[in-house]
C-alpha cells in the first residue's frame, strides 16, 4: 500500500503539470489576441492611408517610403505568424506572391532583404529563404497584368 506522503507528492505534482499546460494555452490565446489585433490594425492602416498600401492600383503617388513601411509591416506581421506556427509554407508563399506580384515590392525586397532580419535562428533563416524564392519566382515570371484591379480603401475586388 502506498503511503499519504506519496500521494500526496503525486497529486501535487499533476497540479502543478495542469497548471503548465493552462499557462502555455492562455500564452497562446494571448499570442493569437495579438496577431489579430495588429493585423486589424494594419487593415486599417492601410484603408486609412492608401499610399501604405503596396496592392493598391490607385494608390496616390506621394512618398515611395509610405509604400515600403506598409511592406515592411506586411513582412513583419507574416514573419511573427510564421514564427508562433500560425502561418504554413503555403500560405506564406501565397501572400508573397501576390505582395511581389509588384514589381516595386521586388524592387524594395532586393534592397532590403540582406539588412531586414538578423537571420538568426534556423526558423528565421528559412523564412528568408522562402522570401526570397518567391521574390525571384516572381521576378522571372513573364509580366502579367494583375488579377484584377484593387480599389485602395474598398476592401473588396471590383
Amino acid at each position: 500500500m502506498t503511503d499519504l506522503p506519496t500521494v500526496v507528492s503525486i497529486a501535487a505534482l499533476l497540479a502543478v503539470v495542469i497548471a503548465l499546460v493552462v499557462q502555455q494555452q492562455q500564452a497562446r490565446t494571448a499570442q493569437m489576441v495579438d496577431v489579430r489585433e495588429r493585423h486589424f490594425e494594419l487593415i486599417k492602416l492601410m484603408l486609412d492611408h492608401p499610399e501604405l498600401d503596396y496592392n493598391a492600383t490607385d494608390r496616390p503617388t506621394s512618398d515611395d517610403r509610405k509604400t515600403a513601411i506598409g511592406m515592411s509591416l506586411w513582412m513583419a506581421h507574416w514573419n511573427t505568424l510564421w514564427h508562433i506556427g500560425k502561418l504554413d509554407e503555403k500560405a506564406l508563399r501565397f501572400n508573397l506572391e501576390d505582395l511581389f506580384l509588384n514589381a516595386e515590392a521586388r524592387s524594395w525586397w532586393r534592397r532590403v532583404s540582406s539588412a531586414w532580419s538578423s537571420k538568426g535562428t534556423r526558423k528565421e533563416r528559412r523564412f528568408l529563404a522562402i522570401v526570397n524564392q518567391e521574390c525571384e519566382a516572381a521576378r522571372a515570371k513573364p509580366s502579367v497584368p494583375r488579377r484584377e484591379p484593387v480599389k485602395s480603401g474598398s476592401g473588396v475586388r471590383d
